[in-house]
């Protein structure tokens, strides 16, 4: 199972539905005139970019995540060498860029089209909603029930499957009655269906800030514990836990201490309060017995020296995918490797960038890591 992972990792890596959001990217930018003016403007600071948006587009990049998605901007013209970072200066690069959009080894499958990737599509729909949101619209996509298909079919595309089935694999769970699993804002149910596939015999508790996803999720583990039960397997009823005991990031997670042997987080991260993070997962590590695992199923931003975050592609779909997410009520974005292995080992845990070489397969997307034994 595990070669047949890192191959569906390996499709990911070229990048398929990255260099079309890329290309649409690119296309809004100029559009907009975004474009247009960094290059009046070359040289420019991101101060002066910021205030020429502001005074001839009406953006309100003051306000929320908005000054941010200019310079995730930014920073994806640089990956494409539209721009040149020098010093705190931006200037625009050659008219003829090494990366065009959609340019690249490779391309799409034969017969296949990742215009139709759900993936794809759910970027597609936030990169309509930015012109309005950056001029201070409010934000486009909510966890609510009139959007929870689209985050079903969102988080069920291929790429978030083949990464949550290499996390499960990855942390270590044993399938016996008393393994004990939180499914960490478990959303429409994806992971606990993986989870139930694999482990038919653990006890899972899910635990989410909304009631949106509560009948999808169901669906979800109960099709998976019917094919179970088929099996032959014992299985057991998942606990599930709302909005009634627990309101989201910042308020106590309802479990005594040390209730569970891992923790499954899938794609909550980026929407973690900056302020809180160091509180939320403390109390992550409260509930996960010594020695207990946390698995996160994330994205991190591009360094500089490419050391964790290396294949071009993979660095693009970062930026990008963080750019298009920034109209969701409540994203925050992705830090950056360093970033999240300082604050997840204040927190108390260890792992993290020192598993596997520096997670460089995996480029510091998952990251598997351990409650210390003692917080000394």
């Amino acid at each position: 199972m595990m070669d047949d992972l890192i191959r569906s990792l390996r499709e990911v890596q070229r990048g398929d539905v990255a260099r079309l959001i890329l290309a649409d990217i690119q296309q809004m930018a100029e559009r907009e005139g975004i474009h247009e003016r960094m290059r009046k403007r070359s040289p420019f600071t991101y101060n002066d970019l910021c205030g020429d948006l502001e005074a001839e587009l009406g953006y309100a990049l003051h306000a929320g995540n908005r000054g941010r998605m200019i310079r995730l901007l930014l920073l994806l013209l640089v990956e494409c060498g539209w721009v040149r970072e020098r010093g705190g200066r931006w200037e625009w690069a050659a008219s003829d860029p090494p990366l065009r959009p959609g340019a690249g080894g490779g391309g799409l499958p034969p017969g296949e089209s990742a215009t139709a990737d759900p993936e794809y599509r759910f970027f597609r729909g936030c990169l309509d909603c930015i012109p309005a949101y950056l001029r201070g619209g409010r934000p486009a996509v909510l966890f609510d029930e009139q959007d929870a298909l689209a985050w079903e079919q969102f988080l069920g595309c291929a790429e978030f499957r083949t990464c949550r089935s290499l996390l499960l694999e990855l942390m270590g769970i044993e399938s016996r009655p008393s393994f004990r699993l939180l499914d960490l804002c478990h959303g429409p149910g994806w992971g606990l269906e993986a989870a139930i596939e694999r482990f038919p015999t653990i006890r899972i508790s899910a635990l989410d800030f909304t009631e949106a996803f509560c009948q999808t999720a169901r669906t979800h583990a109960e099709r998976a514990q019917a094919q179970q039960r088929q099996a032959g397997h014992e299985v057991f009823p998942v606990v599930w836990l709302g909005p009634e005991r627990w309101k989201g990031f910042g308020d106590p997670l309802p479990f005594p201490d040390a209730a569970f042997e891992s923790v499954f987080f899938a794609g909550g991260d980026p929407y973690i309060p900056r302020d809180l993070r160091g509180q939320v997962y403390a109390e992550i590590g409260r509930v996960l017995v010594p020695g207990g695992t946390l698995g996160i199923l994330t994205r991190s931003c591009p360094d500089a020296a490419a050391r964790y975050v290396r294949s071009r592609w993979l660095r693009i779909a970062a930026l990008a995918h963080d750019f298009a997410e920034s109209v969701c009520e409540g994203w925050e974005g992705f830090s950056d490797a360093e970033e999240n292995a300082r604050v997840l080992s204040e927190a108390g845990f260890e792992g993290g960038l020192a598993l596997s070489g520096g997670m460089s397969l995996l480029e510091s997307c998952l990251w598997v890591v351990r409650r210390r034994r003692s917080r000394a």
